[in-house]
């Protein structure tokens, strides 16, 4: 059974039949371009998106440093370390040793002769060290104020410390790039949502394609008290992020003839939902979009009866927009995941805190990400501070406001996965809060 839009190519409004319900609106602008206009040299070396990123955290993190531990610490890079026991400040990039990370040598273990390794998912080890690197060299750290099992490679960050005899940087305090600017917060009258959802995972047959029906018609105002009716009518736009063919959590390889079906049922289903509300769909690395971040949109020949619409949208992973004033940036959640793989960070929010803090959206890219080798820039860089940062393929949902040191005010969400939870989460823009709403016959 497959979904039935309404035949329309209009960008406006539309009413609900019972109740004459406008559809409310707001400004909307995409500014993913940095996603959408990397270069894809497949010549190049990944050592170029390191060298972008530290230099760009190089600017980021002088005044920074400056500000913090004042002017009366020297800031060096590693070629200019001479004399062992003065207190210095170097910037650089975290690279983790770690005994359990996979290697392709160890993939190749019959044909080297030796043991091969059981399958793993997490790949922490009490043994895990920690370097920091710039474009000539790298000095092994050491001191408790940075935690190896709370970083990951790939963080930029600036270190006050010294080297000793052993060639050894004792670490004294750590600076990270901290949130980025904020544009103040925009006072919207009257209620505005967004709706996130993410892991419909078309191609597993199972029970939540009713869920999907239930959310389709609560999303056009045919289910529901009028109260609820009331409340659609202020979804200003809905954002799926990434699962949509396939979710992380599918174990089993779909065949050709699943997949054909569940990219008819997609096809209408976004065509559903874009009839009555702006609908941005982005990929993930279990959709056909390529596994490389950042992802490409959809191509449109995946949605025939969707592309009719003009509030249809086929945007990129990470993917990044301004809603009624408010920045929106998020991902399919591949980052997140990829963080508490290679560290002792077991919450999704706490990774997210993180990664603002680090002021980076993905830096383990390339390192255990796979990703396009950028030459001149990391687009995975956070220059502005979003009001709204969402992961996308969550095992459940979870929010909270992130503050940071600047006063900028971060609404995180964590968006369940559809299939397993038939759960989605809706933020207020006017209260900037959020809450999730479960489809389900239970």
């Amino acid at each position: 059974m497959l979904f039935k839009p309404q035949a329309s190519t209009s960008d406006k409004p539309k009413q609900f039949n019972s109740h004459e319900l406008e559809r409310q609106t707001v400004e909307y602008t995409d500014s993913s371009k940095r996603f959408y206009q990397v270069a894809r040299d497949f010549s190049k070396q990944y050592a170029h998106i390191y060298s972008a990123r530290l230099i760009t955290f190089r600017n980021i993190l002088t005044p920074i440093v400056k500000k913090k531990w004042s002017n009366n610490h020297k800031i060096l890079k590693l070629c200019e370390l001479r004399d062992k026991g003065t207190t210095c400040v170097i910037i650089g990039t975290l690279f983790k040793f770690q005994e359990l990370k996979p290697s392709i040598l160890k993939e190749l273990s019959d044909q080297l002769e030796i043991i091969p390794q059981p399958t793993r998912t997490h790949f922490v080890h009490d043994s895990d060290s920690l370097v920091l690197e710039d474009e000539l060299q790298r000095i092994k750290l050491a001191g408790d104020c940075i935690d190896v099992h709370q970083v990951v490679t790939g963080v930029v960050c600036a270190l006050l410390g010294s080297e000793d005899e052993d060639g050894i940087f004792t670490v004294k305090d750590v600076c990270w790039a901290g949130c980025g600017i904020q544009k103040p917060l925009p006072s919207i009258s009257g209620d505005r949502y967004i709706v996130l959802i993410s892991g419909l995972n078309t191609s597993q047959k199972a029970d939540h394609m009713f869920s999907m029906h239930l959310l389709v018609e609560w999303l056009s105002g045919l289910a529901g008290t009028n109260q609820y009716q009331e409340e659609v009518s202020k979804i200003a736009r809905v954002i799926v992020a990434g699962g949509v063919f396939a979710s992380h959590s599918n174990e089993h390889a779909v065949n050709e003839a699943d997949f054909f079906a569940s990219v008819e049922l997609m096809d209408s289903f976004a065509a559903a939902v874009s009839a009555v509300a702006p609908l941005d769909l982005m990929p993930s690395s279990q959709d056909p979009s390529g596994i490389m971040l950042p992802q490409k949109p959809f191509h449109y020949c995946l949605f025939p009866k969707a592309i009719e619409y003009k509030s249809f949208n086929r945007v990129s992973n990470p993917y990044e927009c301004d809603i009624g004033g408010f920045l929106c940036l998020g991902t399919s959640g591949e980052p997140i995941k990829d963080i508490m793989r290679y560290s002792k960070i077991d919450n999704s929010l706490d990774v997210m805190k993180k990664t603002l803090k680090w002021r980076n959206i993905a830096p383990t890219c390339p390192d255990t990400i796979p990703c396009t080798p950028c030459i001149d820039t990391d687009p995975f860089i956070m220059y502005n501070c979003p009001a709204i940062y969402f992961s996308g393929n969550c095992t459940e949902f979870a929010t909270e406001i992130y503050e940071g040191d600047g006063g900028q005010r971060t609404r995180l969400v964590c968006i369940p996965d559809f299939c397993d939870t038939q759960t989605v989460a809706l933020i207020n823009l006017s209260n900037f809060e959020c809450y999730s709403m479960k489809f389900s016959l239970n």
